[in-house]
């Protein structure tokens, strides 16, 4: 897995690199600095037959780029690679600005970084990520669109319907064994659930899981 992070600050680029490091510890990082260096790397990866990014993540606030219509061609360029925004904007509206230029994703500089490896995992997958700003539940969805749970993708979408409802107590706050007397399960069978949906949701914790459905702003899973 190759990946390629533009991002002007040094401090940005480390914390990518890490979170792309938790995403596969395989992976090869190339950083840039800016938007020129960015399309050199590219023009220099075609020219001598490097292998062809997996992933690119970038700010829109570095040096060399113009504005949006620059984004737009550079998505034209890689696809099917998908190309990520990390940015400190907050506008909704220029979110939706930057999204229609065909970026897989836009993802917010304030994310936990547990968020942004899951959204980088759904992204990777096909998906695109949506800011729950503005106003899509489940923020997450596939690639295309489509309303509903029934046609978004979401990190989510791995569980089974038992394990969401297990998630959806753990994030009321339940205990193993108020989660087994809610739903009629022994202990070891909700510690086997539980172990579940870390394991889909690719965290090593419950709070780290709980994170998750409050950031996705939905209020239940089920």
């Amino acid at each position: 897995m190759q990946v390629l992070i533009a991002d002007d600050h040094s401090i940005v680029r480390s914390g990518l690199t890490h979170l792309v490091g938790e995403l596969d510890e395989q992976a090869t990082v190339v950083a840039a600095t800016s938007f020129g260096q960015l399309n050199a790397i590219l023009d220099a990866a075609r020219n001598d037959g490097t292998p062809a990014f997996d992933l690119i993540v970038m700010d829109l606030r570095m040096p060399g780029l113009g504005g949006l219509d620059e984004v737009e061609a550079l998505v034209k360029r890689v696809a099917p690679v998908p190309v990520a925004i990390f940015s400190m904007i907050e506008s909704p509206d220029e979110m939706r600005a930057v999204l229609s230029r065909g970026v897989r994703a836009f993802i917010p500089k304030s994310t936990d970084d547990v968020l942004v490896v899951n959204i980088l995992r759904l992204v990777m997958a096909g998906g695109s990520y949506v800011p729950p700003v503005l106003g899509m539940p489940g923020a997450p969805a596939a690639a295309g669109g489509g309303a509903g749970r029934g046609s978004a993708s979401s990190v989510f979408d791995g569980l089974t319907r038992r394990q969401l409802e297990v998630l959806d107590l753990l994030a009321q706050g339940l205990s193993n064994q108020e989660i087994g007397e809610r739903l009629g399960l022994n202990l070891s069978t909700v510690k086997t659930h539980v172990t579940g949906v870390l394991k889909a949701l690719g965290v090593g914790s419950r709070t780290q899981a709980v994170l998750l459905v409050k950031e996705s702003g939905r209020d239940r899973l089920v």
